[in-house]
């Protein structure tokens, strides 16, 4: 593995980090915090610190320091945490995420001056200060090396008479736990390491300090503060997990040796006289200077444990995981999309020439689709990711636009093909901003309208008949349709004598260059960010609808697929074409009776299916197919769910097979058609049309309620 690979996998659990971070100060700011949040959080800024130092990114290393400086004091009690002091750490992790970016080479880093001035100014300014004895003043920070002597009584720890007895027992108890030895290498403080947080998250987990070797601090006159001349052995719980630990030395790297054992295969370290702990009350005692040679088998025993590590017992094994380049995952799943297709192809050729091999086709087919599924399930991830950046967006709205909004999440577990989740960010970025800067009104005006002064803004996920639906929800003022309407027929969108549905009405905010903003402004009015919303989601193979409600809000709900790479399908035949309805739709197919079909108006006609009536949509009529069946009791009807326009019945000559089929992008070899969401190509080689039933169904829907804009659609 490269530097630039171990880089990335640096910036990846940066992201993972921050994601923690954000995640423990949102508990923060709701008060269902614990102690538990304030070490995590603690941990994510302390992981990307020695990651940052590591690497050489001094500008984010300085600036972690700062801001694990304060947390730090937080986490020790020695700093209160209240309101105004959440919503600096807010602004604290904000900057670390321009941090971060900034050594990615996304940019500049920020200027910090003022920040870490604020972040020192909390640390000085809280009036709880530190115990400490009554006999000396209180002490530096405890990750301050100036002194010495305190540094070193505060990391050594003696070895408690029952513990050194239990160590030494001949019957192993496996109540006794697992040993760690931690020793750093010369130099590892230059690179942002400290011994003492180390050691200190180690006590949080549970563990207990039975030695410090002091074997190689030299004499006054050679000492170097920047040296590591300290090892230590600890004993950790049976119930923590080895994997759990070496999370907190996950970017010292070479830095220090960490060595594994079992408590009852390690002999027990001996030094030449106990160490005095720090006591609580900070009382100083100096540690007695160890004989070398006693401290011998301290260093026989490091080393053996370093050469034979053990695992720790089996209860505290955790789950192995492996990062995985996304690019080589994309060539895996093009892989497995290309044995579909294969696969496809030789089922259909033995199956016409061969009946005989019937039993090894399903069994391919089996094995096949299971590789798909396992190879499609390492792609998906969940929402969370997108919507963890929605509270710094909303915290910068707030400022610019003087507006409380509050976020309400739920759903955010659900999970989606990793492709789907980086091209949402873009789109949802837009609704957002949309949504605060013209949906959610101010505070006086909230007031005034009986509601509460802090808006509310919520965000929603759930999967639905084979796709994800992303609610994005304000309790706004709604959409003025007059108002859109006026401007839309002064920009010449539509016929000034134009019927258009309350749908229609919203949906005209999605034209390009439409703006009703009275003034432009650095977040929105200049009419560029709808019509893009419209064509990402488009491109990502979904739709968008829109339900608002004046003076109550506004929810732009968005449908996308699960996974833009595989899906199931039923094959259909329609005149002289072969078309794929994703099977995600498909409730049943049937051939009606005559009793079944009624007319409608002048030629469109309806399905009663089981007393409720769905529209009949004839896929040939749209699809300009020759020879198609135009009477539904001549052919099949397939009856369709959608998002937004409940049922209909598509209207096709034949159903000729169900499989699975590969999803490719029609814009990337043609253009993007509204009808159509993709192609895909069948066992017999031919390129098939993939339905994009949403668009069909709210096509003829408009046209059934004469809307001007849904004939010109379906005319189109």
């Amino acid at each position: 593995m490269t530097e630039d690979d171990i880089k990335q996998i640096f910036f990846v659990e940066c992201e993972e980090s921050l994601e923690a971070a954000e995640a423990g100060l949102a508990a923060c700011r709701e008060g269902t915090h614990d102690s538990e949040t304030i070490n995590a959080i603690f941990r994510a800024v302390h992981s990307i610190k020695g990651g940052a130092g590591a690497f050489g990114h001094t500008a984010l290393a300085a600036y972690t320091h700062g801001f694990e400086n304060l947390l730090g004091e937080i986490r020790e009690g020695v700093v209160a945490l209240h309101a105004d002091l959440v919503d600096l750490l807010l602004l604290a992790l904000d900057c670390l995420r321009d941090h971060v970016e900034a050594a990615r080479g996304n940019g500049a880093a920020p200027d910090d001056a003022d920040l870490l001035a604020r972040l020192e100014g909390a640390r000085a300014g809280n009036n709880i200060a530190a115990p400490h004895s009554e006999h000396e003043p209180a002490s530096a920070p405890a990750s301050s090396f100036d002194d010495l002597d305190a540094l070193l009584d505060e990391l050594a720890s003696p070895i408690p008479a029952s513990i050194n007895t239990a160590a030494q027992s001949d019957t192993p108890n496996a109540a006794d736990g697992w040993l760690i030895h931690i020793r750093p290498h010369a130099g590892a403080m230059t690179k942002g390491s400290e011994p003492l947080l180390w050691l200190r998250e180690l006590t949080d987990l549970g563990g207990t300090c039975e030695v410090c070797d002091l074997n190689a601090v030299p004499t006054i006159d050679q000492l170097a503060v920047e040296q590591g001349y300290l090892g230590w052995t600890f004993r950790m719980p049976g119930h923590v997990a080895q994997d759990t630990v070496a999370d907190i030395f996950d970017f010292v790297g070479d830095d220090v040796a960490v060595a594994y054992g079992s408590a009852a295969t390690i002999p027990a370290p001996r030094i030449a006289a106990p160490l005095a702990p720090v006591a609580t009350d900070n009382t100083q005692c100096a540690p007695a200077k160890p004989d070398r040679d006693a401290g011998a088998p301290m260093v026989a025993a490091l080393t053996d444990a370093a050469v034979a590590t053990t695992t720790p017992p089996a209860a505290a094994t955790a789950t192995q995981s492996v990062r995985i380049d996304l690019k080589k995952l994309d060539i895996l799943i093009d892989g497995v999309g290309e044995l579909v297709i294969a696969q496809a192809m030789l089922a259909q050729r033995l199956t016409n020439e061969n009946l005989a091999h019937v039993e090894e086709l399903a069994l391919i087919e089996t094995l096949v689709r299971d590789i798909q599924e396992h190879a499609m399930a390492f792609r998906a991830q969940p929402i969370s990711s997108v919507f963890g950046r929605v509270p710094r967006l909303l915290r910068e709205l707030g400022a610019s636009t003087g507006k409380h909004v509050k976020l309400e999440v739920a759903g955010e577990t659900t999970e989606l093909d990793k492709t789907v989740i980086e091209r949402l960010s873009e789109p949802m970025t837009h609704l957002i901003r949309n949504a605060v800067d013209h949906g959610i009104e101010s505070p006086e005006e909230r007031r005034a309208a009986g509601k509460d002064p802090e808006g509310t803004l919520t965000l929603s996920a759930e999967q639905k008949a084979g796709r994800i639906i992303i609610r994005i929800a304000d309790d706004g003022r709604g959409i003025d349709r007059e108002r859109v309407l006026a401007k839309a027929i002064a920009n010449g969108l539509v016929a000034p004598d134009a019927q258009l549905s309350d749908d229609d009405i919203n949906l005209l905010i999605f034209a390009p260059g439409f703006s009703t903003a009275a003034q432009v402004s650095n977040i929105s009015g200049r009419g560029v960010g709808m019509d893009v919303v419209k064509q990402n989601v488009k491109e990502l193979g979904g739709r968008i609808t829109i339900a608002s409600t004046p003076g109550k809000g506004t929810a732009f709900v968005l449908a996308l697929p699960l996974t833009l790479a595989i899906s199931d399908g039923m094959i259909v035949q329609v005149g002289d074409q072969s078309l794929v309805i994703p099977l995600t739709h498909v409730i049943e197919s049937l051939r009606p009776t005559p009793d079944d079909v009624k007319g409608m108006g002048t030629d469109a006609r309806v399905l009663n299916a089981r007393g409720s009536f769905v529209p009949i949509i004839p896929l040939g009529l749209l699809t300009g197919a020759h020879d198609a069946v135009a009477n539904p009791c001549d052919g099949v009807l397939i009856l369709v769910e959608t998002e937004g326009h409940g049922r209909a019945a598509l209207l096709v000559d034949a159903i000729t097979d169900q499989r699975q089929f590969v999803i490719k992008a029609l814009d990337a070899h043609y253009r993007q058609m509204d009808s159509v969401a993709g192609a895909t190509i069948l066992g017999n080689g031919k390129v098939a049309l993939i339905v994009d039933v949403d668009f069909i169904a709210s096509s003829a829907a408009r046209s059934l309620n004469g809307g001007a804009a849904g004939a010109m659609a379906v005319a189109a």
